[in-house]
């Protein structure tokens, strides 16, 4: 059994050595998105002294420090505090800040097996760990992680294991770590409520089924103990430390909650979420995508794991017909716990086609290391009906064939990532942007699209500060105070414009209205300077008023 450990803990190893390589290799490719700059930016106004410019001007004082509690309406201050930290030991850099949601990926990794070994057992939970340190999805995600809040995956990894160890003890400080941890992760994004719900609803029935599934719990533990004052009022406590920032700003703002309520019939960017059985479809060939890891376009190509999605369908085939076929009720146990995990992922996806904002790709993140249990899941049934060596052997040759797929992927995105530089919102231009902006001495230019402003401040370490004055809604064309807040600056000689491409411009309308005020004013826009990205397209235009 100790040589068995040792064995599982080196090749854990391996596993997470791999995952590194893949994830810190060019990390500073793409170029920062703005939804993770967005997250940095209090940081950096932290560090360098500058005034907090909080989310709503929700602040919280502290020690003399006027601290931020969201970064926007449903996503917490948390990887903001991790930044502070990281930025203060390695300075601030795009490199710095990646290296925090990559360390929050290999945590992801750990916990995927740690949850896999006492659920599906060691073979299992070691080819769960290899996948998710292989699987384009998450290695491109990881490295971007701040975007995805990849923090929920782990608190939602941590609650199940928490779980477990408060059934297998009976001890209160387990029951009090999920609740915390709970907490922690809806201030962290409230894309944490699927995995609540899910948990909520599958955990009752695990132990409906607690004799099926073979879990032996504590002598004396019944889950009517978290109803007892004590328990309960510690849970409660628990979960609203965690939750505490968030409290706050709401009791600040009730933002949250207008916020959502508003979305309840149509999203911020137009989605319909009446229109659920549509959103469902849609999110189902996301989640294919997902598998496949052919979403990531704007690295710089689109490539495909075709044996990913197999391997996830194929080990749920494996535990249905586990189920059904007599002859393999022996292995019934592990049929039903890997297809729990199945069911997880099933609840999870029921949940996503509701959205306060768009139907991203991003959302799917939080989908990674249950996709990874579930096919070792599925497939560790199949291995446990052959003889331990065969079943050894089974194991190697399918996560050396998977293995291929997947990092044929993801060397092909490294490969086309080196060349592009990253498109869009994604592209590296951004550091020949701040560059530029500095070499002009533009220390305050105004942005007239969103995705300039927290991407700058972060590749120029806070010396050049955009000020946003495009509108946030709505979205389709300029609010009606538009022309009230830019004609001023037309008649101010250091005012300059950062202005994006028709192609590439996010909130719309912005231009057209700024080139008509300056007519209408007699003030000519003249090009100052332009930046594009590696390919030669066009991805900003800096102006400057001349009356």
């Amino acid at each position: 059994m100790a040589k068995r450990s040792r064995l599982y803990l080196t090749l854990l190893l391996g596993c997470l050595l791999l995952f590194l390589a893949l994830t810190l290799y060019q990390i500073n490719l793409p170029g920062p998105n703005y939804d993770e700059a967005v997250e940095a930016k209090p940081a950096i106004e932290l560090l360098t002294g500058q005034p907090v410019e909080a989310h709503r001007g929700a602040l919280q004082p502290l020690f003399g420090l006027d601290l931020p509690l969201m970064v926007v309406d449903y996503v917490g201050a948390l990887n903001t505090y991790a930044l502070l930290l990281f930025f203060k030991i390695g300075g601030v850099s795009v490199a710095t800040m990646r290296l925090w949601p990559i360390l929050v990926g290999a945590s992801i990794l750990l916990l995927t097996f740690g949850f896999g070994r006492v659920w599906l057992g060691g073979r299992a939970a070691l080819l769960a760990a290899f996948l998710l340190a292989i699987q384009p999805s998450h290695v491109f995600f990881s490295r971007q992680g701040i975007y995805v809040t990849n923090t929920t995956i782990a608190f939602s990894l941590g609650i199940l294991l928490a779980l477990w160890r408060l059934a297998q003890t009976g001890r209160l400080r387990w029951w009090l770590l999920a609740a915390f941890l709970a907490g922690l992760g809806l201030w962290a994004k409230f894309i944490m409520l699927w995995p609540l719900v899910a948990i909520a609803l599958l955990t009752p029935a695990a132990w409906a089924m607690r004799q099926r599934l073979g879990i032996t719990p504590a002598v004396g533990f019944s889950p009517r103990l978290l109803l007892r004052p004590r328990w309960l009022l510690s849970a409660l406590l628990a979960f609203g430390f965690g939750l505490l920032p968030f409290l706050i700003f709401n009791i600040q703002t009730g933002a949250t909650f207008s916020h959502f309520l508003g979305a309840l019939g149509q999203s911020y960017y137009g989605v319909e979420n009446a229109d659920y059985l549509t959103n469902l479809l849609r999110r189902v060939q996301q989640l294919g995508d997902y598998l496949q890891g052919d979403h990531f376009w704007y690295l710089g190509g689109n490539f495909t794991d075709r044996l990913a999605p197999l391997a996830w369908l194929t080990g749920l085939g494996i535990g249905v017909v586990a189920l059904l076929w007599r002859r393999l009720s022996a292995w019934r146990l592990w049929a039903w716990r890997a297809l729990f995990v199945y069911a997880f992922t099933g609840l999870l996806l029921l949940q996503s086609p509701l959205t306060p904002t768009d139907l991203w790709y991003t959302h799917l993140a939080i989908f990674s290391p249950f996709l990874a249990l579930g096919a070792a899941g599925g497939w560790n049934v199949l291995f446990r009906s052959l003889p331990r060596r065969w079943a050894n052997l089974a194991a190697a040759g399918l996560a050396l064939a998977l293995a291929i797929s997947s990092l044929a992927v993801d060397v092909n995105y490294h490969r086309a990532l080196a060349i592009s530089g990253g498109y869009a919102d994604h592209s590296d231009a951004t550091y020949r942007l701040g560059e530029t902006l500095l070499a002009h001495n533009m220390l305050t230019p105004y942005a007239l699209d969103w995705g300039f402003e927290a991407p700058i401040i972060l590749v120029t370490a806070g010396r050049v500060n955009p000020i946003e004055v495009f509108g946030y809604e709505p979205v389709d064309r300029p609010d009606d105070d538009f022309a009230a807040r830019i004609r001023p600056l037309l008649h101010d000689p250091e005012t300059v414009f950062l202005i994006h491409p028709p192609d590439r411009t996010n909130f719309q309308g912005r231009r057209e209205a700024l080139d008509a005020l300056a007519a209408s004013e007699g003030v000519e826009l003249e090009i100052v300077d332009v930046v594009y990205d590696r390919s030669g397209v066009l991805h900003t235009v800096i102006v400057r008023p001349r009356g």
